[in-house]
């Protein structure tokens, strides 16, 4: 069954404008979305709207409050970026752990995003970085929290006429990690991944998010964790105290990647690992 011809914008505004119309699928690097049309044996089969050579989508860009991303930017490139290194390091640590050479330098952050895959790399440290997703179509504009975008495992708030337009980070003076475990390094989806942000004002935490991930159905925040960090210094014990509950706050469950039990004992191994690299930082 072959595939109707792709459309293919000249800019933002007709991407926009064809993706109103009916059963019209965006692709970019398309490591995600042409897996998934591999095994769809539905008729119609969906419209491709080409996106990668829409320079307008495909920047990193600066300002005095936040570091806003477009969504074409590959996983490549936000390994490199030095801005991204400077206020995101979290996220530029997690592309480059995804896939392979070439996977990175395809795969972009917004179908990572609208893949909606609770063990996407990138949304655990878009989560602890405060992230908000500007979502467009030809008629509108809104701006979602990271945290409201997802609502189960491959399902988003993104409506049919819509794209991800950009990712808005906040500026902040942050330490912080993004770590998973894998089958494998590399070319292995994540059996979980703790990313957390931490502000640290003579010596103790004044401000934290810590969000795990492929451990619930979708990326979740360990609140109770971060109550109990919340205004102490960091310490050998109050570090293992917070690996203790951390690990009953996660939701795992046993699939063909891993067991519950193990991701839930490697949650708090993760969160024990990357706080003791602060404190000994």
């Amino acid at each position: 069954m072959s595939l109707p011809e792709p459309l293919i914008p000249k800019s933002l505004g007709d991407a926009l404008k064809a993706k109103a119309g009916k059963n019209v699928v965006a692709i970019a690097g398309g490591t995600d979305i042409l897996v998934k049309l591999h095994d769809r044996f539905d008729d119609p089969q969906p419209k491709l709207l080409i996106l990668d050579h829409l320079k307008a989508i495909h920047k990193i860009a600066i300002t005095k409050k936040e570091v806003t991303i477009g969504p074409l930017v590959t996983f490549s490139e936000i390994e490199k970026s030095d801005i991204l290194k400077a206020h995101a390091s979290q996220l530029t640590e997690a592309a480059s752990l995804a896939g392979s050479t070439q996977i990175r330098n395809r795969a972009t952050i917004g179908g990572n995003l609208a893949n909606g895959s609770p063990a996407g790399d990138l949304i655990s440290p878009l989560y602890v970085l405060g992230a908000s997703l500007e979502l467009s179509s030809s008629k509108s504009k809104r701006i979602v929290p990271i945290e409201e975008f997802f609502i189960g495992p491959g399902k988003t708030v993104l409506k049919s006429n819509e794209l991800i337009t950009a990712i808005k980070i906040p500026k902040l003076n942050n330490h912080g990690f993004f770590l998973r475990l894998a089958t494998r390094r590399a070319l292995a989806i994540s059996k979980v991944s703790v990313a957390a942000s931490l502000i640290i004002e003579n010596k103790k935490i004044e401000s934290i998010k810590i969000a795990l991930g492929a451990v619930a159905p979708t990326v979740i925040r360990a609140t109770r964790t971060e109550e109990l960090l919340l205004g102490k210094a960091l310490s050998p014990q109050v570090i293992a105290d917070a690996a203790s509950i951390i690990k009953e706050e996660a939701r795992p469950i046993d699939d063909i990647r891993s067991n519950a039990l193990y991701r839930k004992e490697m949650v708090g191994v993760l969160l024990k690992r990357g706080l003791e690299g602060i404190l000994n930082g």
